[in-house]
């Protein structure tokens, strides 16, 4: 009876293939990311020799235009998504922003979501303004704490909501008249809306209070402004003659908060 070593029933790995390795049957190395069996004892023919291997794996070839992780993504906070025709990238979002997803169809992106409150503008005068009377008049707040994206403009006073910038907005504005009297003083907060309708009120912050006094209104609102929406403050008196608004940026001011689309 035929004596069978058991040991040698199996394939012997002998890892990159090496010219100066001699291979016996049954050998197997790697060569370019396949691998081959040897099936006739040699050295120094290598593995494209058919005579002396036959391949066992080949290698899968490298992804390209978006197909492999390792190109599409390269920098530490990356996210790998798929969009209609491959692998794609989406760079670290924003501190504090989340991965939002836009539905079927869409790709994700990195949005600002629950209780974002973005400062837009804070807008102030310095010095008096003079107001005619029974006339509305466009309050020039000649001044800012802070415009986040340059989309106040102190020649004309207005604020206008920035591309890609609509939603709702938190809006607030205060005027003090200075010691004059008459039995009516107002001030609106309007709106001219992007290729449509102009000074549509959005606040009016109204006194009635008679007799000569140093009387302030304040007022706020949360609204739904669009992209190229402008926003001003136009006043209102009925004292005779030119009277005065105080200028302080304690008084005489107003802004706007970015909440949410």
């Amino acid at each position: 009876m035929a004596t069978v070593n058991l040991g040698a029933i199996k394939f012997n790995w002998k890892g990159a293939y090496s010219n100066s390795t001699a291979y016996a049957v049954d050998d197997v190395v790697s060569s370019g990311g396949s691998s081959y069996i040897c099936i006739l004892a040699s050295q120094g023919n290598a593995v494209s020799n058919g005579t002396y291997w036959n391949q066992m794996s080949a290698a899968g070839t490298n992804g390209t235009n978006g197909t492999d992780v390792g190109t599409v993504i390269t920098t530490q906070g990356d996210i790998l998504y798929r969009d209609g025709s491959g692998l794609q990238r989406l760079g670290a979002g924003t501190s504090g922003h989340a991965l939002v997803t836009k539905g079927s169809g869409q790709n994700p992106v990195w949005e600002a979501v629950g209780a974002d409150f973005t400062p837009m503008w804070h807008a102030y005068r310095t010095t008096n303004f003079s107001l005619a009377s029974t006339t509305e008049t466009t309050i020039s707040f000649t001044s800012e704490a802070y415009d986040t994206d340059n989309a106040y403009d102190t020649s004309t006073y207005k604020f206008t909501v920035p591309s890609g910038k609509g939603g709702k907005y938190f809006l607030y504005g205060h005027l003090r008249k200075n010691n004059f009297s008459g039995n009516r003083f107002y001030w609106q907060l309007n709106r001219d809306i992007s290729g449509g309708a102009t000074g549509q009120a959005i606040i009016t912050a109204e006194n009635t209070h008679y007799g000569d006094s140093y009387v302030s209104n304040f007022a706020q609102t949360i609204y739904q402004l669009g992209a190229g929406d402008a926003i001003y403050i136009r006043a209102y008196h009925n004292d005779s003659g030119n009277r005065e608004l105080i200028g302080d940026e304690t008084c005489c001011y107003f802004g706007g908060y970015r909440l949410a689309d």
